[in-house]
């Protein structure tokens, strides 16, 4: 757990990991920062003993995930609502987590209604399986019996479900099938960003009356940052220009989060020793990139969802 207000992670409040462990599923996951952290604290009688460990090739996770029983109820003690990360440190639809251990973590986001809980997973095929699980949609693998109560009060007004997103690639896997989740937020954190993403097609597009124009669903929260971190992939603004461009046209909220690390733009003009057309690195005071006063006014776009806390 932790709070974020004064740092960290902007466009949340607080985080509470009842899930601990991953493994590796993308290029996304090379540098992250849950797996080194976790290895950190991996020893005997530490909290994730046998869940991750360091390598000759750095920090890496066991594959092994585990649920927390003893935090699984700390939601219900915060009496000021704030808007929950859930599970910054692990994958909630982890293919080793029984959808029992799933449901235990619905349930406190149900009987907590009184915050907002932000889920992400880069596992929605996963995810996908447990909705339909736990609405008796469809039979899936796991618990014979779904959680009723679960069942009968889904989609969660107090939940959003997004999927964490690289490149063109990750996205045209993960977002089709998180938008047959049904939520009542459905968002991306496009984070770290690799390359450069076409999100339109789930976007839509606004209309001479301000009525939304595409088909099917719509994403309703896009979040965009680089990668920070010693061992950081660059990020090229136009990447996050692009994003903030296509959200405002189809009036979907846009939050930049971070220049990261190793923000570069491309400059038509030439630069102090750069030719013109460079890839110009540019150099910022916070280690994250995470002071938007440092960002280009453009870039310095921090929405949420309209009408949600």
């Amino acid at each position: 757990m932790g709070d974020q207000r004064k740092g960290g992670i902007s466009w949340t409040d607080q985080t509470w990991n009842p899930i601990r462990g991953c493994s590796r599923v993308s290029q996304g996951c090379v540098n992250c920062y849950a797996e080194s952290m976790a290895a950190r604290f991996s020893g005997p009688g530490q909290p994730y003993e046998g869940l991750a460990r360091m390598t000759p090739s750095g920090a890496r996770w066991t594959g092994e995930v585990r649920l927390v029983e003893e935090h699984l109820a700390d939601p219900l003690r915060w009496k000021r609502a704030r808007r929950v990360f859930v599970n910054s440190m692990s994958d909630l639809f982890h293919e080793k987590l029984a959808f029992e251990d799933v449901s235990a973590v619905f349930r406190t986001c149900m009987f907590a209604e009184h915050h907002t809980f932000q889920i992400l997973t880069k596992r929605p095929g996963r995810m996908l399986e447990y909705v339909e699980h736990v609405t008796r949609r469809k039979p899936a693998h796991g618990p014979a019996d779904g959680d009723r109560i679960l069942g009968q009060r889904w989609p969660l007004p107090n939940v959003w479900l997004g999927v964490s997103v690289e490149d063109q690639k990750t996205a045209d896997e993960r977002i089709p099938i998180l938008l047959q989740c049904p939520a009542a937020v459905r968002f991306v954190s496009y984070e770290p960003a690799l390359g450069v993403i076409d999100f339109r097609p789930w976007l839509g597009q606004i209309g001479e009356l301000g009525a939304w124009t595409g088909f099917g669903q719509r994403l309703d929260w896009v979040i965009v940052g680089g990668e920070s971190g010693p061992h950081a992939r660059p990020f090229d603004l136009a990447w996050a220009r692009s994003i903030v461009e296509q959200c405002a046209a189809a009036g979907v909220a846009c939050f930049v989060k971070q220049m990261g690390s190793r923000p570069v733009r491309r400059d038509g003009a030439s630069a102090p020793g750069y030719p013109p057309g460079s890839i110009v690195p540019l150099k910022l005071h916070d280690r994250a990139g995470a002071d938007p006063a440092e960002w280009p006014e453009d870039l310095r776009v921090q929405q949420f969802p309209e009408g949600l806390p």
